[in-house]
């Protein structure tokens, strides 16, 4: 009996949870008390103190994974500045580009983000999130949070992704809104390398082994073998053949050859040697053929196998 074996090996991205929360920032108690002190006639003055970056880690804190289903959130913190009379504001975050798609980019490869209100995970159709608030007198500073999601089920190559939102800040008085500043906030994110593979038609499978069966053997007989791979990096593909290529007696020496080709590409697998018999880098599926070559009307009697393992890697 003909066995064929495939050792897997793959990397896998899982991703976590932030908490998300808005809050005010403690008043400092020698804010109102220290000489030079905003007098009562200071009119309002608003600033945004830099933005962070934001690092999309993960349920794991190892990137973003596009086999995963799970829905991770990152939180994103801004500082609202404050001095001088009491005024409200209004803080609005969206897409570099303007209401609409957001997306992070590496090379062509794009993965797609939504921008959302702080502990809420849904997202307007424009990803565009304002914050109001407003600050009395005294009060210096004040905490803004959104969050940002990367969907899930996205399959891009590996590589790291930036994204660019823009943030605005503006005063609010007597029924409109007045521009104070607008900054930049990036989106980063790493998509790991990650190859899966199974026998069969779904990569995703986890059929490790398989068995091919000729039955009484003879001349000419022919079976085929399918096994796919999930891939998001450069990968190989090796073949280790236990008997290289030839069927061996379970009691003796003796052998009967078979033919292997990969894809309709003759493959000659060396004893105790792994033969690299394709590369690729996106999935793919691909399928064994065997063949008799030797002619059985003279073999000894009994069972002939040989065992194949296939080594599946990112290179």
């Amino acid at each position: 009996m003909l066995y064929a074996r495939l050792w897997l090996a793959g990397l896998a991205l899982m991703l976590a949870n932030a908490a998300t929360a808005q809050d005010a920032l403690p008043l400092s108690p020698t804010s109102m008390t220290e000489a030079g002190s905003p007098s009562a006639t200071d009119p309002c003055r608003l600033r945004l103190a830099p933005a962070p970056l934001i690092q999309y880690r993960g349920a794991l804190s190892r990137g973003y994974d596009g086999d995963s289903n799970r829905v991770h959130t990152e939180l994103g913190t801004l500082t609202v500045e404050h001095s001088g009379e009491a005024c409200a504001y209004i803080v609005r975050i969206e897409p570099d580009a303007g209401p609409g798609k957001a997306t992070l980019h590496s090379g062509g490869n794009s993965l797609d983000v939504r921008i959302e209100q702080a502990g809420r995970e849904t997202s307007s159709g424009d990803n565009v999130v304002e914050v109001h608030g407003s600050l009395p007198r005294g009060q210096p500073q004040r905490r803004v949070k959104f969050q940002v999601s990367l969907p899930p089920g996205q399959r891009v190559p590996a590589g790291q992704y930036v994204g660019r939102l823009a943030v605005s800040l503006f005063e609010s008085r007597d029924g409109g809104q007045e521009l104070v500043t607008r900054q930049t906030v990036d989106v980063v994110t790493q998509v790991a390398p990650s190859v899966v593979a199974s026998f069969g038609s779904d990569a995703q499978g986890g059929t490790k082994s398989m068995s091919v069966d000729f039955g009484a053997l003879m001349k000419g007989q022919e079976k085929s073998l399918d096994f796919s791979v999930a891939a998001n990096t450069p990968y190989s593909i090796d073949l280790l053949s236990e008997n290289a290529g030839e069927l061996r007696h379970e009691f003796t020496p003796n052998g009967i050859a078979y033919e292997l080709r990969m894809d309709g590409q003759l493959v000659h697998p060396a004893a105790g040697t792994e033969t690299t018999i394709l590369q690729g880098s996106t999935s793919s599926q691909h399928r064994l053929d065997f063949m008799i070559r030797t002619d059985t009307a003279l073999a000894l009697a009994g069972k002939y196998s040989d065992r194949l393992t296939l080594v599946i890697g990112a290179d």
